[in-house]
This record gives C-alpha cells, sequence and structure tokens, in this order.
C-alpha cells in the first residue's frame, strides 16, 4: 500500500500517472494539477479511489505542458496497457484499420487492430467493406503493400507481379521516384480522413481524358472502377447530398454508437461498452484516434461537453439541419437495437453459468471442431465468441494430417492451442461425453483447467463434465451454443475444403514443364483453384510465368477440362 508521503514532490502541473503494482500498471489517470488529483486519491475512503492506492505499490508521474497532452497521453497508455481499474472502450465486434507503415518507403495494409508502429486510418464497418476499398485506392494510388524488406539490395533488382498488373508504382525499384510516391500517399492521406469526393473527381477526369483522346479501352476501365466505388458506397445504406465530414455520437446503458460520415457517405458504424458518461467516452474515443477527427462531432445534448471540445479541439454541435435530425434519428434508432443485443447477450451468459454449473461467468468461449475429408487434410477450426458475439480475427485453423481419431485430433489441437495460450472461460467441443473427456485430457497434459461443455448432435442434449442437460430447443442458452457448434463446424468444413482445392492445384501444377517452385507458388498466390486458373487470361499468365510455360499450361488446362 502507497502512503501519502509518495506526494511530498509531486508539483502542480498538468501530467499523467500511474499507479503500479508488481511493475504492472493498475490505474492511469491525467490531472490538470497532478499535486491536486493524487491527494484526492489519498483521501477518498471508499471507492475505487481507496481499492487502487491500497493495492498499489508504486506510482509513476509524467509531467507535461498543458491538459491536452495529458488527455492524449494518458489514452494512448490506457490503450496500450489496459489496467484493470480503468474503464475500457470495448469493440462489440472487430473493426478494421488502414495502416500506412513507418518503413523508409512505406506500405499500406488492412490490420484488424491499431498494434505497432505506423498510421492507422479508421477504424471500418467491416472487413469486407475495406477490402473493396482498398482494392479501389489501391488501382488509383498505386502504393506498395508487399511485405519484402527493402534493406536487403536483392530485394530492389526486378519489380514484382504487382506492378506488372498495375497495382503498383515500382517505386522500390526506381520505375517512379520517391518524392512522387509520397506525393501521392499523401493524397490518400486525405482521402482516408474524409476527402472520398476526390476519388470520384479523380477517376471521372482520368475516364474524360481517355475518351478524348480516343482510348475506349482505358476509359472503360476508369467507368468501371467509378461504377464500383460508387456501389461501394451506397452499399453502406446512407449517401447525403452535401459533403458532410461528421461523425454523430450516441449512447445509453453503457453502450456508445459512432456514425462516421466523410464527404457524404456512411463509411462506419461503430458500436462500444463504456462505463461511463458520454462526455468520457468522447474524450477517450477521440484521443485515441488523432488521426480522423471529423470536422464536426453531432450529439443529441451538447451541453457539459464545452471542456472537452476545447481541450481535444473539437467542434460538437447538436443537429443543424434536417439532414442531420435524421442522421441523428438513424443513429439512435440503431444504437437501440444494439443496447437489446448487449443486454440480451449478458443475460443469456448469466444463464449459461447457472444452469452448466460453471466456475465464471463465459465472457469468452472458445469452441473446437474436427474435419476431415475421405480420411485425408484432417483439420481443426477454432472459433472465438466475446460477449455472445463472434471476433473472426482471432479464429485460428490446424492442419492435423491424417489423423483419423476424434478424440486424438481433439486432444492434439487442445494440446497445442493452451501450451501457449491463455485458457478461455469456457471450452466448447462439437461432440459429446468422448469428446469433453479427450479436450480435458489434453487440458490436464498441459497443466490447464477450464470448463468444458458439447453437443451431442442427435438430440442437441449439453454434455459437460458433470453430466448431461436437455433444454427446450428454443431456450436461448442452446441456441447460442447452437450457433458456435454451427459457426465451428463451417469454419472447419470450408478450411478442410480449401485444402483438398489447393491440394488438386497443387498437383495438376507438377505435371507442366517449367513450373518449379517458385512460380508454383506465385501461382498458388494469385489462383485459389483449378478452375480460377482456368479463367485466367492469357496475358496475366504471361505476365506472370512468360510466353513458352504459358503456353504449356493452356494446354494442359485444355486437356483437362476437355477430358
Amino acid at each position: 500500500m502507497l502512503e501519502p508521503k509518495v506526494l511530498e514532490n509531486v508539483p502542480n502541473k498538468p501530467g499523467v500517472y500511474i499507479f503500479k503494482c508488481a511493475g504492472i500498471p493498475i490505474y492511469i489517470g491525467k490531472a490538470k494539477s497532478l499535486k491536486k488529483r493524487l491527494t484526492s486519491h489519498f483521501r477518498d475512503v471508499d471507492g475505487k479511489s481507496k481499492l487502487i492506492v491500497s493495492e498499489a505499490d508504486d506510482l509513476e508521474i509524467i509531467i507535461l505542458t498543458n491538459e491536452k497532452e495529458a488527455l492524449i497521453l494518458e489514452a494512448q497508455l490506457i490503450f496500450e496497457h489496459k489496467p484493470k481499474y480503468n474503464a475500457l472502450l470495448k469493440d462489440t465486434q472487430v473493426y478494421p484499420y488502414i495502416r500506412i507503415t513507418d518503413e523508409n518507403i512505406p506500405r499500406v495494409e488492412i490490420v484488424r487492430s491499431r498494434k505497432g508502429t505506423g498510421e492507422f486510418y479508421g477504424p471500418f464497418t467491416n472487413v469486407q467493406f475495406t477490402r473493396r476499398l482498398f482494392e479501389v485506392l489501391r488501382k488509383i494510388f498505386k502504393f506498395r503493400t508487399c511485405k519484402k524488406d527493402l534493406r536487403i539490395p536483392r530485394n530492389r533488382l526486378k519489380p514484382c507481379m504487382d506492378f506488372h498488373l498495375g497495382l503498383c508504382s515500382g517505386v522500390c525499384v526506381g520505375e517512379e521516384r520517391e518524392d512522387e510516391y509520397f506525393a501521392r500517399l499523401e493524397k490518400m492521406r486525405e482521402v482516408l480522413q474524409g476527402n472520398l469526393r476526390f476519388v470520384v473527381d479523380y477517376v471521372k477526369g482520368k475516364m474524360e481524358q481517355h475518351a478524348k483522346f480516343l482510348d475506349f479501352e482505358n476509359a472503360a476501365k476508369y467507368r468501371d472502377l467509378l461504377l464500383n466505388f460508387n456501389k461501394l458506397m451506397e452499399s453502406q445504406g446512407v449517401v447525403l447530398p452535401h459533403n458532410y465530414n461528421l461523425d454523430v455520437v450516441v449512447g445509453k446503458l453503457n453502450v456508445f454508437l459512432v456514425f462516421r460520415v466523410r464527404s457524404g457517405f456512411l463509411i462506419s458504424k461503430l458500436v462500444y461498452e463504456f462505463n461511463g458518461e458520454i462526455g468520457e467516452f468522447i474524450e477517450r474515443y477521440y484521443a485515441e484516434h488523432r488521426s480522423d477527427v471529423p470536422e464536426r462531432i453531432i450529439v443529441e445534448k451538447k451541453r457539459g461537453l464545452g471542456t472537452i471540445a476545447r481541450v481535444l479541439e473539437l467542434t460538437i454541435d447538436e443537429p443543424s439541419d434536417d439532414w442531420e435530425r435524421q442522421l441523428l434519428e438513424k443513429a439512435i434508432d440503431n444504437l437501440n437495437y444494439e443496447t437489446g443485443l448487449v443486454i440480451s447477450n449478458r443475460n443469456v451468459l448469466k444463464q449459461m453459468k447457472e444452469l452448466l454449473g460453471l466456475r465464471r461467468i463465459p465472457n469468452r468461449i472458445e469452441g473446437i471442431d474436427i474435419s476431415h475429408l475421405a480420411g485425408k487434410f484432417t483439420t481443426a477450426s477454432l472459433v472465438v465468441f466475446e460477449n455472445g458475439e463472434v471476433k473472426k480475427d482471432e479464429y485460428r485453423r490446424y492442419k492435423l494430417g491424417n489423423v483419423l481419431d476424434d478424440y486424438e485430433s481433439i486432444r492434439t489441437v487442445v494440446k497445442r492451442r493452451y501450451a501457449k495460450h491463455d485458457v478461455p472461460d469456457l471450452l466448447f467441443v462439437d461432440g459429446g461425453m468422448g469428446q469433453v473427456r479427450a479436450a480435458l485430457q489434453g487440458l490436464n497434459e498441459v497443466g490447464k483447467e477450464t470448463d468444458v461443455v458439447g453437443i451431442a448432435k442427435e438430440e442437441e442434449i449439453i454434455v459437460t463434465q458433470s453430466g448431461i442437460l436437455k433444454l427446450p430447443l428454443d431456450h436461448p442458452v442452446l441456441r447460442l451454443l447452437v450457433r458456435l457448434r454451427d459457426e465451428t463446424h463451417r469454419v472447419a468444413n470450408t478450411f478442410t475444403g480449401k485444402l483438398s482445392i489447393t491440394d488438386k492445384l497443387k498437383s495438376f501444377l507438377d505435371e507442366v514443364e517449367g513450373i518449379g517452385p517458385k512460380r508454383r507458388q506465385l501461382i498458388l498466390k494469385k489462383f485459389p483453384s483449378l478452375e480460377a486458373l482456368a479463367h485466367a487470361s492469357k496475358e496475366d499468365l504471361e505476365r506472370l510465368l512468360g510466353k513458352r510455360t504459358t503456353q504449356r499450361l493452356l494446354e494442359k488446362l485444355n486437356e483437362a477440362f476437355r477430358g
């Protein structure tokens, strides 16, 4: 427990303070005056402050210039360390970002979280939307996506296939000057920060330019690109007639929703759980997302948000016209739905703990299923549900060779998984008592323990370590477990199918003269199946393999599909 004497040399200046226990941050705070704020912590006789001070054995302070710096650093440190006594922004689903790396010649990629260095833009609504947007931007800005280490000279000798396909400028091999590449990246940053109309204007301009010079083939390519971009944006459900660049933020019952509108397009609907008021949520959210602050933030009531707006230099308003009022109403409708979903999931998980006799509420459930194809390609899928919702970025797949014994397969994958990772609140296996016991044996062999349940498929009977339980088919606990079972089954079968398709394509390529390991790998990277390869254009194949090998490949393809 810390004693008040640690405050003797703390100054009356703005900054961040970190309470630690055994070197691990347990609470991080900010203050306009460190001395006053910390003194109030030590004076509290009960509540959270009392717990923090009694548990902490060290106090670190970081003196800063002003309140804004303190707020931003506090948010960064909380995001990094996730102290147990801080209210955290919890995503209710996975939100992807577009990241520009901080390499000498930056590359651009889609990532599932804001981990590591570089610049992060987003979050966006979902991975599918982000990938389609990414492909449009790639055709316009021709940025680097490869992970080659450009400090190694041999990696800068010749351009890769993306250059030949018109998807990369070839800056790493001198096909473009670096200052030109950086200028295009800067323009792309503007787009990612909200200037999506630039994409429309740029593509229209290119289309008209090619048409003017009677280059109708390239004009058609830009026309198709424009159509795809417009369809992509319209798929988000909201397109406003003006160049709105704003966020709409609403919240209730510790659930908060953010609509991100850029250039009149709704590009994200984000839902978070946060134990605090809307002012605290806005403070934390925009301190974490400094790279994408909109021109305005629309809320139901702006009273009491003036200090946050001033410190973070935000413009926070109530709706000023009919379009903004309609957008706010749509956000509230979505919030009401999401709030009901979150509360419903919490109740189901509490019921699950009581009915199944679990040690704790299963906020995190991991599910395992085994699949094989006619005795080959045995695989295991591992899916993750958090707070009753899927977390696809944490899904894992395991190749198990040609093991046919389900019990041995379960033991194997459980040992591989939990020898390296923490166990979840609940482990689910697809099957009955034999599968449950196999999972428990696997856990025991790596010195771990957690609750394990399964479902016997015939009558949807829930199997636990201590016995069986039969619930009505419409019971919410059973429905959640069936949903989990179906998801593990889908992922396992999809993976097994992909392995068999890949194996078929590999076998075919081995018979084509001139295709060795490197070329085979290039083909497997570009084409997911033999059928996809058969539909590839001759020009694309020649860029990949050369004319002579392409001719041999086409002859083999004709034989295969004629047969």
